[in-house]
């Protein structure tokens, strides 16, 4: 791999895109990267079109890997030997490691370039401190474009276990349980709203005794799923991760006790070399149990952001300890408990986190904003069953909903699509002429209430008091959230109507337990539209003691293809 890219002219300096799903294959154009001096840039496949361009653009990547096609090699266009790197050698620096995106309140992803030495130091520390080696099998579940896989893969293989890849890029509670046993898995990362999920989806509570380390991160943990998961995996060590992509990877962590106590549970203690301190406005440190923005001093910390060919620091000067250092100020607001244990307590900003991926809400209103109906839009989150879902309020013409979605569908990654849409003439405006942004969330609440609450009235009484359409529309209306009253396309795919990779999980499983039938989670794929899955549910509940035979991997890689391919081509 290394050569090949080497033949190609690639170098140090040179930041590469490598383009595919979790796999072997991603693992070995990573290292390939790096041993040729290049800079890694992970680009998921399933991401749109539009997206996976801009981050490629942003990146200033030279050339592109991809892995679903024997690791073909494309130079991009522009990128010639003397553009290696964007503007005069903007990346030539052999530290830099990766690049990572994350959402930017300009309406583009921010790039953010990491450190081969902030990486490795935590690489070492994680192995180091929960003692992983050789007798570990650690599950790889992380998807491509966050910098958060960089510890899911390499974590376990710089220890000497064994890294095991599950076939289907989504498992639901079942297969994630059938994965976990067969392969022996000591170990995984995950994000609490998908721990909340698998749990929903269980039929079944034996528990699994090999696993015996799970690292949660990127969301609030809460008290309840641990006792739940302890109940599951009773041999594991709970851990709680915590660190924005710009301090690399994670410069908290706290060991869970077996009784954790109620409600979101603390980040802990910082790793070895890493400080930090809840600060005022004005930027003094704040007592004991008094709330202010986390700031973090990290060793190895990334080096700022890739703007317009040039590194911008996010880091502002502190003076800690009588010295002067640079912090990054995440945005969190926190407070040190008198255990001396840092606790999260929310965001001081519009940013949110939905399945673990840092969203900008302003980054969601550009997109809107930039369609021709829209003429002004309020964004704001709510809060489902196991996660937060956007909403977007929008003055515009609520007969361009479906070119809207279709829109924002080729420009935004699943978990930044609005999953409810309200429409109004004109949004409510303050004396001063700016939008009224408590009345408008309180307008998006009581909708998606009323919505909920109309679903909820008109939900079956039985299994058979309604059609399979009417009882799969109310799992749909339920899941994708949004509390929608009703489908007004049933030629719509789960993604175009709010779903997201987290909630098509949820939805198999509904589905199962609705119409009492067992199937691989690829069918949905395979049969990707409502009316598809209903003419699917409708022979299935024919012969409901029928077990579907299982998929392969190729058949499984197939059906999302297509399901892809669709989507985009609606969108043209």
């Amino acid at each position: 791999m290394a050569d090949d890219l080497r033949a190609q002219g690639i170098g140090p300096g040179d930041a590469v895109g490598i383009l595919g799903r979790r796999s072997a294959s991603v693992i070995v154009a990573v290292f390939g990267v790096w041993i040729s001096g290049g800079i890694v840039m992970l680009v998921d496949d399933a991401l749109p079109d539009v997206r996976r361009q801009t981050m490629l653009d942003s990146g200033h990547a030279r050339a592109t890997v991809d892995c679903a096609n024997g690791h073909q090699i494309a130079l991009r266009p522009g990128s010639g030997p003397t553009d290696a790197g964007g503007p005069a050698g903007i990346l030539d620096n052999e530290d830099y490691a990766y690049i990572a995106f994350t959402s930017g309140s300009t309406g583009k992803p921010k790039a953010i370039v990491g450190s081969h030495t902030g990486l490795s130091r935590f690489l070492e520390w994680q192995s180091g401190e929960f003692d992983i080696g050789p007798q570990d099998r650690f599950a790889h579940l992380t998807n491509l474009s966050f910098d958060v896989w960089f510890r899911d893969a390499l974590t376990p293989l710089i220890s000497g276990a064994t890294l095991c890849i599950p076939d289907e890029r989504h498992l639901d509670a079942t297969g994630v349980r059938e994965f976990l046993r067969s392969e022996e898995i000591t170990g995984f990362h995950l994000v609490p709203s998908l721990g909340k999920v698998w749990m929903s989806g269980l039929t079944e509570s034996d528990p699994t005794a090999s696993v015996r380390l799970s690292f949660f991160a990127g969301e609030p943990l809460d008290g309840a799923l641990v006792s739940r998961w302890q109940d599951l995996f009773p041999n594991c060590q709970v851990v709680n991760l915590y660190g924005p992509t710009e301090t690399t990877l994670a410069q908290h962590f706290h060991r869970v006790p077996h009784r954790p106590a109620a409600g979101i549970q603390p980040v802990g203690r910082n790793l070895p070399q890493s400080r930090s301190r809840v600060l005022d406005e004005d930027r003094k440190p704040c007592a004991d149990g008094v709330a202010g923005e986390i700031h973090i001093v990290a060793e190895h910390p990334s080096y700022g952001y890739l703007v317009d060919g040039r590194i911008v620091s996010p880091f502002v000067e502190l003076h800690l300890d009588g010295e002067r250092v640079l912090a990054y100020p995440t945005g969190d607001l926190g407070r040190r408990g008198a255990d001396g244990d840092l606790e999260i307590l929310g965001r001081a900003d519009d940013q949110i986190k939905i399945a673990g991926v840092r969203i900008e809400l302003q980054e969601v209103r550009s997109a809107i904003q930039s369609h021709p109906s829209v003429r002004d839009v309020f964004v704001c989150a709510q809060e489902d069953r196991f996660t937060k879902f956007i909403v977007a309020v929008v003055e515009g013409d609520a007969t361009a909903e479906r070119e809207l979605r279709d829109y924002l569908g080729g420009r935004l990654m699943s978990a930044m699509l609005p999953s409810a849409y309200l429409f109004l003439p004109e949004l409510p405006k303050l004396p001063n002429g700016k939008i009224d942004r408590k009345a408008l969330s309180e307008t998006a609440r009581a909708h998606v209430q009323a919505r909920a609450r109309h679903a909820a009235d008109e939900g079956p009484s039985g299994p058979k008091a309604r059609s399979v359409a009417d009882r799969l529309e109310r799992i749909w209306l339920s899941v994708a959230g949004g509390g929608a009253t009703s489908l007004a396309d049933r030629e719509s795919n789960f993604f175009d109507v709010g779903g997201t990779s987290l909630t098509i999980v949820v939805l198999h499983s509904e589905i199962q337990s609705e119409f009492g039938v067992r199937f691989p989670m690829v069918r949905l794929f395979e049969h990707a539209s409502f009316n598809a899955q209903r003419r699917f549910l409708e022979s299935m509940t024919k012969q409901p003691r029928k077990r579907v035979p299982g998929t392969s991997a190729a058949t499984a890689r197939a059906a999302r293809s297509r399901v892809l391919t669709a989507r985009r081509a609606r969108r043209t």
